[in-house]
């Protein structure tokens, strides 16, 4: 899980390669951290009276942001196969800035779906080499 895992992901006819770790406990700190820190900030923004947010009640753009940049910094470190528009391969800190921006959450759902199945990939392996 921590050397990280090379995963196909995408849509069929237009895959590309994330190279990422499991979800550590590195990333799922951080993750709560990030959330923690954008709802303190909504919070300071709020009227008197309103709703506060809290790390699981963040509208769904801070809680983009905050997924991305989690798994762009502690998981994603490798990227191939993903192209700019203009046909140049998109870099891994290109990936990872997307990732971070929030802007993209098709990608930050990609790179959490790879992430995820490294993990399941490890704990299959384990069952089936117990199972031997």
């Amino acid at each position: 899980m921590r050397e990280g895992e090379t995963i196909e992901v995408g849509p069929i006819g237009n895959t590309f390669h994330i190279t990422t770790r499991g979800f550590t406990p590195r990333y799922r700190d951080a993750l709560y951290d990030l959330k923690m820190a954008a709802a303190r900030t909504l919070n300071r923004s709020q009227k008197p009276g309103a709703s506060s947010y809290g790390s699981e009640s963040l509208p769904p753009t801070d809680d983009d942001r905050c997924q991305g940049q989690a798994i762009a910094d502690h998981c994603v470190i490798g990227v191939s196969g993903l192209e700019h528009d203009d046909g140049r391969e998109v870099t891994l800190d290109e990936f990872r800035a997307m990732l971070a921006s929030g802007e993209q959450p098709m990608l930050i759902a990609l790179a959490i779906s790879a992430a995820a199945r490294v993990g399941d990939d490890r704990a299959r392996e384990h069952e089936e080499a117990v199972g031997n």
